[in-house]
C-alpha cells in the first residue's frame, strides 16, 4: 500500500480541531496498534499537554460472534508530531511529511469555514508592512513545527500573472474595502488582458454576461469561486455594474443558452480598465 496516498483520510476535523487517531497511524506508518497505544502511554511528556493533545475512547470490534472494547487515541497536530518524532527511515520520513502537509491543509479549511479571518490566510489581500502595491496570498507555506513561514502570493501585471514568496512577518491585511477594490480590479484587469470577445455572451453592446465557470477555465490566480461570487455582487463604478446571476443567456459565442453573470456596460465601458 502507498501510505502516503492515504494520508489524507487519516485527517479529520472535529469539535472545530484538526485530529488524527492511534489507529490511522499504526496502519499509515505499518506498525501494531498495541505499540503505538503503549508508545503514547509512554511519552515523557506534562499531563497537560497530554490532556490537551491526547483524548482516549473505545471502540467495539466484531470478532466473528465475539464483540470486545478496542481503546485507541485520538490525537491533535502537535500530538501527533511528538508521538512520531523517534520514527526513522526515507519511508517514516515521507509519511511524516505528507501528514504534516494534511494536518495544515485541513487547518486552513477549518480556519476559511470559520470565516475567522484576523490574520494571514489562502485568499487574503495583504500588503508589504513598509507599502507598496496590493498582493493576493496564493499559498502559506510553514516551517518544520507547523508556524507559517513565508507566503506566496499573486497579482497581475498587465496580461502577466506574477508570483513571489514573501516572509509572513513582511506582510499585513488589507482593510475589507481595499479587498473587495483590490479583487475586483485583479478580476476585470484579468478579463480585459485574456479578451473579452472571447468569454463575453451577450449580443448586447452595453452588456457583459460571463460564464464563471468558464472564466475559471480560462483565467488563471482568481480566488475561490464563492468568495469572488460574493465581491462581484458589489461590482460598482468605476467597474461594470452588476445586475443579476445565473441568467439564462443565448450566447454570440456559441450560440447556445449559457448560464451567465450579466453586467451593465452602459456607464462604465471596458476601456477605463486598460490603466490595470
Amino acid at each position: 500500500m502507498n501510505a502516503i496516498a492515504y494520508v489524507e483520510d487519516a485527517v479529520f476535523i472535529q469539535n472545530d480541531q484538526v485530529k488524527t487517531s492511534s489507529l490511522k497511524v499504526a496502519e499509515l506508518f505499518g506498525k501494531h496498534h498495541k505499540n503505538v497505544i503503549q508508545k503514547i502511554e509512554s511519552l515523557d511528556c506534562s499531563p497537560e499537554f497530554t490532556s490537551a493533545n491526547f483524548s482516549a475512547h473505545v471502540q467495539t470490534i466484531q470478532a466473528g460472534a465475539v464483540q470486545r472494547e478496542s481503546k485507541y487515541y485520538e490525537m491533535t497536530k502537535d500530538g501527533f508530531i511528538f508521538l512520531v518524532m523517534g520514527f526513522t527511515g526515507a519511508k517514516a520520513a515521507q509519511i511524516k511529511e505528507a501528514y504534516i502537509n494534511t494536518f495544515n491543509h485541513m487547518a486552513a479549511m477549518l480556519y476559511n469555514t470559520q470565516g475567522n479571518h484576523d490574520q494571514i490566510h489562502v485568499g487574503a489581500v495583504v500588503q508589504l508592512k513598509s507599502g507598496g502595491p496590493l498582493y493576493t496570498v496564493s499559498k502559506i507555506i510553514y516551517d518544520q513545527n507547523g508556524y507559517m513561514e513565508s507566503a506566496e502570493v499573486i497579482w497581475h501585471n498587465k496580461s502577466n500573472l506574477c508570483r513571489e514568496t514573501l516572509p509572513i512577518n513582511c506582510l499585513t491585511l488589507e482593510s475589507k474595502n481595499l479587498i473587495q477594490n483590490k479583487t475586483l480590479e485583479d478580476f476585470w484587469a484579468s478579463v480585459h488582458n485574456y479578451g473579452i470577445d472571447k468569454l463575453n455572451h451577450s449580443r448586447k453592446h452595453n452588456l457583459l454576461a460571463f460564464n464563471l465557470g468558464q472564466i475559471y477555465e480560462c483565467i488563471e490566480g482568481l480566488p475561490p469561486k464563492n468568495q469572488l461570487s460574493s465581491i462581484l455582487m458589489q461590482s460598482r463604478a468605476p467597474f461594470p455594474v452588476y445586475m443579476q446571476h445565473n441568467h439564462a443567456v443565448h450566447s454570440g459565442v456559441i450560440n447556445k443558452t449559457v448560464k451567465c453573470w450579466v453586467f451593465d456596460l452602459k456607464k462604465h465601458p471596458m476601456p477605463a480598465l486598460e490603466k490595470g
